[in-house]
């Protein structure tokens, strides 16, 4: 089974351990200054395929320096990036992120669009072999949102493609753009804080509900260190995460992409829903215990080792 991702496109340098940034003038000392390929659709597709699925990524991302290291390191990745398309008048995003002792991240970004594709691009995009698409961080999608969101989500649907979502935190507050496009999105991923900033509502279960009211059939809400709320057709709960010593956590960033792949990784070895949520649970653990958002998954077996032993 193919799946094609698209969504957050940018480049990740870390920073580690930083609790406060030295004063002007001054300067502190790190444990570590790292580079990754980052956004929240290409951690998803990364992971993807060290779990040995054919993955695709699809955007549009500036033809520079940065970009062109996404590009290679996707490639490297065994990603297919054919419809990753290199644009000259486009600058790469690029976040700078500082990981505080414990795991907690503060993150600067530049203004640029972390993946410029747009619907005059949709008709370019080769999805022949494509069974699951994923949206990574949708609101990193700025020219593909509203009805042109909608009509690309009815479109998968008429191909008979899964349509999996995930959110990322807009500055935009432009968080009805999505909405529309929501009954057309089989699995919906958001976070807590998006899903409460989307929704207007509190508790997970309210969420949930106030989701599957506008037409969205399975929903996750992710919980963090809590677990996830599941909710699909009669069924819903809390299903708990993973448990971790707290020093064990080195970096939570990525977390949750880290949980759509191995939510997606569940749906593509034909797992039931309850047992995809357990398969991004055990995703998520892995990720947070390296520094960066994918260094900390390898490959399957290991995945497969950390949920057993959960």
């Amino acid at each position: 089974m193919h799946v094609a991702c698209t969504g957050g496109a940018l480049i990740d340098v870390l920073v580690h351990p930083l609790n406060q940034l030295p004063l002007p003038g001054k300067s502190a000392l790190v444990e570590d200054i790292q580079i990754f390929p980052g956004g929240c659709g290409v951690n998803t597709a990364i992971l993807l395929a060290r779990l040995g699925i054919d993955t695709h990524f699809l955007g549009r991302i500036g033809n520079d320096r940065l970009g062109r290291f996404l590009l290679n390191q996707l490639d490297q990745e065994g990603i297919d990036v054919e419809n990753l398309i290199l644009d000259d008048t486009l600058q790469t995003k690029a976040s700078l992120l500082t990981v505080r002792t414990g795991g907690e991240y503060s993150l600067i970004r530049t203004s640029a669009v972390g993946n410029a594709l747009n619907k005059d691009d949709l008709s370019l995009l080769d999805l022949k072999d494509v069974q699951i698409m994923h949206f990574g961080g949708i609101y990193s999608l700025k020219n593909l949102l509203g009805e042109d969101l909608k009509l690309y989500c009815m479109e998968l649907k008429n191909q008979e493609i899964v349509v999996t979502m995930d959110t990322v935190w807009t500055h935009d507050k432009n968080w009805e753009a999505i909405i529309a496009a929501l009954p057309y999105v089989d699995f919906f991923l958001p976070s807590l804080d998006e899903a409460q900033a989307l929704t207007g509502q509190s508790t997970p279960q309210a969420i949930a509900r106030s989701l599957r009211k506008i037409g969205v059939p399975i929903v996750v809400v992710k919980l963090g260190r809590e677990g996830a709320y599941l909710s699909y057709g009669t069924q819903e709960g809390l299903i708990p995460a993973c448990p971790l010593p707290h020093n064990k956590v080195v970096d939570t960033t990525g977390a949750g992409d880290a949980f759509c792949a191995g939510f997606i990784a569940a749906l593509v070895a034909d797992k039931t829903i309850p047992e995809a949520v357990t398969w991004g649970h055990g995703a998520g653990a892995l990720a947070v215990q390296a520094l960066g958002a994918t260094t900390g998954i390898r490959n399957r077996k290991q995945l497969m080792m950390q949920i057993q032993t959960s």
